[in-house]
């Protein structure tokens, strides 16, 4: 399950884990970069990471490649 919420200056998307066995996974993207965290229970806080919004599309696109190298153009 996931939720979709557009604010004025990002849109927030949280992933649920229907099965109750990782915490939420939270995206965040507003016009300069994208963030995504996650509650990490040990340490008592969010896990963040930062990009760019070329390398979020790196991202995905990987997600559909087989194995290898890519340049995106």
């Amino acid at each position: 399950m996931f939720t979709n919420e557009i604010e004025f200056d990002e849109t927030i998307t949280t992933i649920l884990d229907d099965g109750g066995q990782y915490e939420d996974v939270q995206l965040f993207i507003d016009d300069n970069e994208v963030y995504i965290r996650q509650w990490n229970e040990a340490r008592n806080q969010h896990e963040l990471i930062s990009m760019s919004h070329i390398m979020f599309q790196e991202l995905l696109q990987a997600l559909k490649k087989p194995e290898g190298s890519y340049i995106l153009r």
